[in-house]
């Protein structure tokens, strides 16, 4: 893991910003409840004068002596910052609209949104946080189970990525939560309208790659995402059989992810 995702991890675990100190130490310093972490341009992290694993701070409770240790009860935190109604909204439109992939990739019983509250959160004039809020409120929160919104500390808690993981797995879905966090604050408007599925694997692959998992840098990420899913990531249709390739669709030497 680069000290970009290491960064990111902090980030979505504590629910902040960190902040980048530039010249001379180059480092970026994540500050939560009086504490403070540096991570230095090798990506070590230190908390005071004693140097800490991400997976110690990640999971205090537990030593992982391995690699594919679990990581017991984590919740991907994310700042509310730049968020309006509007995209608050359109948040809560796209899982809609695409929640059928997302609970087959995370495994998940329950849904994240319930229709009544897209259909009720549509239905009425919602621009500021404070719309937001009353809306949520007027609607319920238990038809958005999958998400929190804490106002007061300005905050969004994503509830339906929640659960013991390995390493691997904490990156890739705080790496999913910031792309769909981001993608959402992008959008002037997003519409709730469910997708057709023909090929899994393939419509949540071009998906992510519009949200901007793109190139190598999510690479990991995306095969783990796509790893539940049905069908070809390489193609919309079938084509004659080859050597699956990373996302365990079917290889083409001309297609690169």
């Amino acid at each position: 893991m680069d000290r970009k995702q290491i960064v990111k991890a902090l980030e979505s675990h504590f629910g902040v910003k960190a902040k980048y100190l530039a010249a001379p130490s180059f480092a970026y310093r994540v500050e939560v409840g009086g504490e403070s972490y540096i991570i230095d341009r090798e990506g070590f992290i230190t908390k005071g004068d004693k140097r800490l694993e991400l997976e110690e701070i990640l999971c205090p409770s537990e030593s992982l002596e391995e690699e594919d240790a679990e990581i017991n009860e984590v919740e991907i935190v994310i700042p509310m910052e730049d968020h309006t109604g509007i995209t608050l909204r359109n948040l809560v439109n796209i899982i809609f609209s695409k929640q059928t992939l997302i609970r087959k990739s995370f495994d998940l019983k329950e849904n994240i949104v319930e229709e009544d509250f897209i259909l009720g959160i549509n239905e009425v004039q919602v621009k500021s946080l404070e719309d937001f809020k009353i809306a949520l409120e007027d609607i319920g929160e238990k038809s958005c189970p999958g998400l929190g919104f804490n106002f007061k500390d300005k905050n969004l808690t994503f509830q339906f990525i929640k659960g013991k993981w390995i390493v691997e797995k904490v990156k890739t879905y705080s790496e999913f939560a910031e792309v769909l966090n981001r993608h959402a604050k992008s959008l002037k408007y997003a519409s709730p309208k469910p997708s057709k599925i023909d090929n899994e694997k393939y419509t949540f692959r071009t998906w992510l790659l519009r949200l901007g998992m793109i190139g190598d840098e999510y690479k990991a990420s995306r095969k783990v995402l796509l790893e539940n899913l049905s069908g070809n990531a390489a193609f919309r249709k079938e084509k004659p059989k080859q050597e699956k390739g990373e996302d365990g669709g079917k290889s083409n030497p001309h297609f690169n992810l």
